[in-house]
């Protein structure tokens, strides 16, 4: 597996990707697109090391993303590149995390399939097919 992403929930995006611009010098690498299926907006960044940052705004309260906003936890999830999704879910499942969301195909990945778990430390990960 390789480190694709990390996840970052915020509040307002538009002012997050202005927050981290000034702060930690991060360039904006698409256009805020809303994903339906997550119910949130999506801005990828990176830094000046070329890592990607993808920016998460709730479009609405039963998103999974707001329950992290309302306990104050912006991380949300650490992303891993995978060659072969439904191996990688099966290897995991068997060493201690648990499936979270089914395979489904991901807007903010053209299409690929992506699924999310979490282990007993609440660290949730997400999968996506290359």
């Amino acid at each position: 597996m390789k480190l694709d992403h990390l996840g970052l929930a915020v509040k307002d995006i538009r002012e997050a990707s202005r927050f981290y611009s000034k702060s930690m010098g991060w360039k904006e690498r698409s256009v805020i697109f809303l994903d339906p299926i997550q119910k949130v907006n999506v801005l990828f960044m990176a830094d000046e090391n070329g890592f990607v940052y993808e920016l998460l705004e709730p479009t609405d309260k039963d998103s999974p993303v707001s329950r992290f906003l309302e306990k104050r936890i912006s991380l949300y999830h650490l992303c891993y590149a995978v060659e072969n999704l439904e191996k990688k879910l099966e290897e995991l499942t068997t060493k201690g995390f648990y499936l979270i969301s089914e395979p489904s195909k991901a807007t903010a990945f053209g299409g690929r399939n992506i699924a999310f778990l979490i282990n007993r430390d609440n660290l949730i990960i997400e999968l996506v097919e290359q």
